[in-house]
């Protein structure tokens, strides 16, 4: 009986210090060839579909439901504008979203306005993106220090009094 040993040697060239691809220079797919003429993707055909009604949903069931109907552009905030992060997606209810329910581009962004589970939902979004402080201060009552924060320049200082 004859036994045979089968070494193989793989050696790989890097150049530079190019980290962004792992992939050989002389190696191309078909993505990073440029469209050959009249095979350009077609800006105007954006893709649409039904965006549902997510309020009174988990904001967890709320994302999974809006990225099966294909919107992937999501994003959520306190709806009582303490600022406070959904860090627990399955902690949070949904009580009002942006866009509206109904057909959109698939590339359409979509924010819910969330409360935690044993919240009650506001009557209106206290949590909307705060607006930048223009030349009068604004009211920031029952809003939290880091909204407050979040609105006004980096150079204003704030004293929390108790």
């Amino acid at each position: 009986m004859h036994t045979r040993t089968v070494a193989a040697l793989t050696l790989t060239a890097c150049e530079g210090t190019d980290t962004a691809s792992s992939r050989p220079s002389s190696v191309q797919s078909a993505n990073d060839q440029p469209p050959a003429a009249g095979n350009a993707p077609a800006t105007d055909d954006k893709k649409t579909a039904t965006l549902p009604d997510m309020i009174g949903k988990g904001l967890q069931s709320a994302q999974d439901q809006a990225q099966a109907a294909g919107f992937y552009s999501l994003t959520s905030h306190d709806a009582l504008g303490r600022g406070r992060m959904q860090a627990f997606d399955r902690n949070w209810k949904v009580c009002s979203q942006t866009s509206t329910p109904g057909e959109h581009p698939t590339d359409t962004k979509v924010d819910f306005a969330t409360v935690k589970l044993e919240e009650t939902c506001p009557a209106t979004d206290e949590g909307a993106a705060p607006q930048a402080a223009g030349s009068t201060m604004p009211d920031f009552t029952s809003k939290s220090v880091k909204v407050a924060r979040q609105a006004l320049d980096s150079s204003t200082s704030i004293t929390v009094a108790p």
